[in-house]
């Protein structure tokens, strides 16, 4: 079974100074599930060799991989366990908790926690892949992974996402790098082949960000998602899509990226059209000198 870098005897104080406002009651046995499957993704995320290697240096503090490795694996498990920490399930089937002192919160209260939670563990899963990155030599295993390898080919980066529409974490590109080589595979390479023309590169990589945007809020799980995106998927749960399913929320936010990846990509084949039709014109002589033109010099 995968390794958790926490003790189940020191949880409580290894755990307070990693994560926002957890309460240092919290039994290690009440969210272990949530770290083992928090543990499984981030494991997926940077290779499971890296993974393994970072946590082999546990109980070490001031291993900073290790460090940002605890807090997005918290963040995570919270976030994954939030429904169970909420309500009580026992044998006398499912409550909630309240009494004088305490109550349940409301739900844009929770929305908001669990929103809160995503947006912590992607900030420690960038951390960390930024730690990965800066010290090549000290984690090989992260060098040599397929995740790397693959980061490293994908065809835009993450300052292209970031240019465009304000995503600047490794960790979003590595969890949509399917998207984005299908997209590339599908738009760009059947105008282009294999290089693209540098003087339409920027219009190519603006079409390719928000047509992987449109793909993913549709395919990807909600929490892959980023904040400006989660928030618009929130805002359209409005009262009037209340009982709307998740999945018409999404194809509603999905459709605002793809009719601006269609606008885009409409102007770059018009582009396309107007440079093959210039480079016609510089052969294609429409008034070709003869012999009987009497300015012809022999």
């Amino acid at each position: 079974m995968i390794q958790i870098p926490f003790s189940r005897d020191r949880f409580a104080d290894e755990a307070k100074s990693r994560i926002s406002g957890i309460n240092t009651t919290l039994e290690f046995d009440n969210i272990e599930s949530g770290l083992l499957k928090a543990a499984h993704l981030v494991a997926d995320t940077i290779g499971e060799r890296t993974y393994s290697k970072i946590v082999r240096a546990y109980p070490d503090p001031d291993v900073e991989a290790l460090e940002f490795l605890q807090r997005s694996l918290l963040h995570w498990a919270l976030y994954e366990q939030l429904i169970y920490l909420v309500v009580r399930i026992g044998n006398d089937g499912i409550t909630t908790k309240k009494n004088n002192d305490e109550t349940t919160i409301y739900k844009y209260q929770q929305d908001e926690l669990a929103n809160n939670l995503i947006n912590t563990a992607w900030f420690w899963m960038g951390k960390l892949i930024d730690v990965l990155n800066r010290d090549p030599d000290n984690f090989k295993e992260w060098t040599d992974s397929g995740q790397k390898q693959e980061l490293d080919e994908l065809p835009i980066s993450v300052q292209d996402f970031n240019r465009w529409l304000g995503i600047n974490n490794l960790y979003f590109m590595i969890r949509v790098r399917w998207i984005i080589r299908e997209v590339w595979m599908d738009s760009v390479e059947p105008r282009f082949g294999e290089v693209v023309d540098e003087r339409l590169r920027d219009k190519v990589f603006r079409a390719v960000v928000y047509s992987v945007m449109a793909l993913a809020c549709k395919r990807l799980a909600y929490a892959d998602l980023p904040e400006s995106v989660r928030k618009d998927i929130d805002n359209e749960q409005s009262k009037t899509n209340k009982d709307k399913a998740e999945t018409h929320i999404r194809e509603s936010v999905s459709r605002q990226f793809e009719e601006q990846a269609i606008r885009y990509w409409n102007d770059l084949d018009l582009a396309i059209s107007i440079g093959r039709k210039s480079e016609s014109n510089i052969y294609d002589n429409p008034f070709p000198v003869t012999g009987d033109d009497k300015f012809m010099v022999v």
